[in-house]
């Protein structure tokens, strides 16, 4: 407290802490009201995003639930819907991020954690208290980092989804508020302390007045006029006030807009529960009448006891019942067996079942069924859970697979002759390593992995339509077989089934002739490689002594050969290697580059640089197609095999190179431009 025994100066002291207290508490009150307001809000709001989130969810799992196949989409409408959540959230606005975490409580959608990093953020109490309280919201303080985290749980899936805002972000408009609020006040009071200094020397009558007026307004009469008379000062004070009243008007005229806005939404989502009620009314109907005329057996048991609650009428002829009260009430002991397959009771069975309906929430399986004439049949059933009228039920549908079995039982006889033909072809297969490794130990090929890959090229396609045939087969007797359980099969579909299958068979047996003849063919071809020592050359005298060996090969053409070489250069290398490459070049020109032509011209140029051998070899002839180049040096791969030509020359020479001589060699070549080999080989 200022002790000061003027009056003036207690009058300024007492104005100025009545106005600072004022202005205090209409900040406070004004604060904490906006504050609420926005958090209740600010929740409304980000529930309702999620909401309808929730509702694309419950959307895709509706649409799965109709499939009645929902073990086998299950992954894949996820997975849909998490892409068709992630473009939502990629809309998103700064500072505010979503998240979602699964049944396997990963977090498959954040910025940061996903579920190979899941041991980063497991641990965390944040993480622990949403998985804890699945729906809700609540506030983190850590340092330098202060978020706001509101989240709902989708029960079918188990999944949570929500949102993490920076305070920052929630409380912006607050903040700028708290900011205006704060200027003004103090432009304001800074105004009236320069006023009240000059003033109340003076004039003490307008300042009750302004004091008076100030009060109305801290009472909540916004609405009061501020007229002050008097000097000028007095008056621009009175006008500051006025702008002061003004902008709170505005401040709480933009609250009331927001609060009309989040009516407007709360009745949005009134509708949308209601059409969603409806919805759910309408599906329930279409479910009512598709488990009635549904030509499968369907029925319902109750999840306390597992016996049975309701069934369809295709159920009771399935069970050569005549009524459903034969049904309702029994378990389902009551319509089987003592044994079912593998051996296994009953009730050992059913466990087993039981295991795999409680783990996964659904089941499917085979399983032997009696009628009361103690007939034995076989069925095909799958289980899952619904709701239904708020209760869970599990919900069963029943095939009978009698007739499916017998044809099994047929295939798994032909599959016995198939694996007699497998067998033969696994011993072919073996006689064909053999060959591999003997081609192996031949020094001349070094590269028999690329041989045996085209070999098993080459008999991959008789083998494949053999495969396919097979397959297609297959499908065909399962399609022929489920038109006969639906009572739907014609005569002209079986015999067009006949039809169909000896044409496959015929197919699998010539395919498979095929193959055979290919490896009894392949058992001919050998490649001898021999194996040479180094020893010092001259490099021209041996080429040019070499192509006087190989003349006979050109019989009528007239080659042009020239070499570009220095002729005292010599190398220690391997010779014999050498003599391969340029007979393999010189007769890939003369059946490939000059075929069907008379004369033709072959270049070398050999030259050393540095410690390597540079070896370019080139012909005029008709060149290489570009989509060939890169199959060249394939085993077996030729254009010219009509004419005897084995497509193992290429590939020599590029083992030669690479492997022997661990250098390099590269083609360019162009139609009608002739051929260009480069090998470059360190000495």
């Amino acid at each position: 407290m200022i002790k000061n025994n003027s009056l003036q100066t207690q009058l300024l002291v007492s104005i100025l802490l009545s106005i600072i207290i004022g202005i205090g508490a209409i900040f406070y009150l004004s604060y904490n009201d906006l504050k609420k307001e926005i958090d209740s809000r600010k929740t409304v709001l980000y529930e309702e995003k999620i909401d309808n989130i929730i509702y694309l969810i419950e959307q895709k799992y509706q649409k799965l639930l109709k499939t009645q196949m929902v073990e086998s989409y299950e992954k894949a409408f996820k997975d849909g819907t998490l892409k068709a959540i992630k473009e939502i959230f990629d809309k998103g606005e700064k500072d505010i991020y979503p998240f979602v975490i699964d049944e396997n409580k990963n977090l498959v959608i954040h910025r940061k954690y996903n579920v190979q990093n899941s041991n980063l953020y497991k641990n965390q109490e944040e993480y622990k208290k949403i998985l804890n309280l699945k729906n809700g919201n609540f506030l983190i303080n850590r340092k330098n980092d202060e978020r706001w985290i509101v989240f709902k749980s989708f029960e079918p899936w188990d999944w949570i989804i929500g949102y993490r805002i920076n305070l920052d972000e929630k409380y912006s408009e607050l903040n700028k508020f708290r900011q205006s609020f704060l200027i003004i006040s103090l432009i304001v009071l800074s105004i009236i302390s320069l006023i009240i200094i000059l003033i109340v020397k003076n004039v003490l009558k307008p300042i009750d007045n302004l004091s008076d007026a100030t009060k109305e307004i801290l009472a909540g009469n916004l609405n009061t006029k501020i007229e002050i008379s008097g000097v000028k000062e007095l008056k621009e004070l009175s006008s500051n006030f006025e702008k002061m009243r003004n902008h709170i008007l505005f401040e709480m005229e933009a609250l009331l807009k927001s609060e009309k806005e989040i009516e407007g939404l709360n009745k949005n989502l009134q509708q949308l529960v209601e059409e969603r009620t409806l919805e759910l009314k309408e599906q329930k109907e279409v479910f009512e009448t598709l488990f009635n005329d549904s030509k499968d057996g369907l029925s319902m048991l109750s999840f306390e006891d597992g016996k049975y609650i309701d069934c369809n009428k295709a159920f009771l002829e399935i069970f050569g019942l005549k009524d459903k009260s034969e049904i309702i009430g029994k378990s389902p002991y009551a319509f089987s067996p003592e044994y079912q397959k593998d051996g296994l009771t009953t009730k050992e069975a059913l466990k087993e079942v039981s295991k795999e309906f409680n783990k996964n929430g659904s089941a499917r399986f085979e399983w032997i069924h009696k009628k009361p004439n103690n007939e034995e049949f076989w069925t095909e059933i799958i289980l899952s859970k619904i709701v239904l009228d708020s209760q869970l039920v599990i919900y069963g549908t029943v095939r009978d697979i009698s007739e499916k079995k017998d044809l099994e039982e047929q295939l798994h006889y032909r599959n016995i002759d198939l694996q007699e033909s497998n067998d033969e072809l696994e011993t072919i297969i073996e006689n064909l390593r053999e060959t591999q490794n003997k081609l192996i130990e031949s020094e001349k090929l070094a590269g028999l992995g690329s041989l045996v890959a085209g070999v098993a090229h080459e008999i991959s396609t008789p083998v494949g339509v053999g495969l396919t045939g097979s397959s297609h087969l297959e499908f065909l007797a399962e399609n022929i077989l489920n038109k006969y359980q639906l009572g739907e099969m014609s005569e002209e579909d079986l015999e067009n089934y006949l039809k169909t299958s000896k044409e496959l068979v015929s197919v699998i047996n010539s395919n498979l002739n095929r193959t055979a003849d290919i490896i009894r063919n392949f058992k001919q071809v050998a490649v001898d490689q021999t194996s040479e020592q180094k020893r010092l050359f001259k490099v021209k005298e041996y080429i040019r002594g070499l192509l006087i060996s190989i003349d006979s090969l050109m019989q009528n053409k007239k080659i042009d050969i020239n070499i570009d070489c220095d002729e005292d250069l010599e190398i220690i290398s391997y010779p014999g290697f050498f003599a391969q490459i340029i007979t393999n070049l010189v007769v890939n020109s003369l059946n490939h580059g000059f075929k069907n032509r008379n004369s033709g011209k072959i270049d070398f140029k050999i030259e050393k640089i540095d410690n390597n051998l540079n070896f370019r070899y080139s012909d005029n002839g008709i060149g290489i197609k570009q989509e060939n180049l890169l199959k060249i040096y394939e085993p077996f791969f030729t254009t010219n095999r009509q004419e005897g030509s084995s497509g193992l020359g290429l590939n020599i020479i590029y083992n030669l190179v690479t492997t022997n001589l661990k250098g390099s060699i590269d083609c360019q070549s162009e139609l009608d431009k002739g051929v260009k080999f480069t090998i470059k080989i360190p000495l």
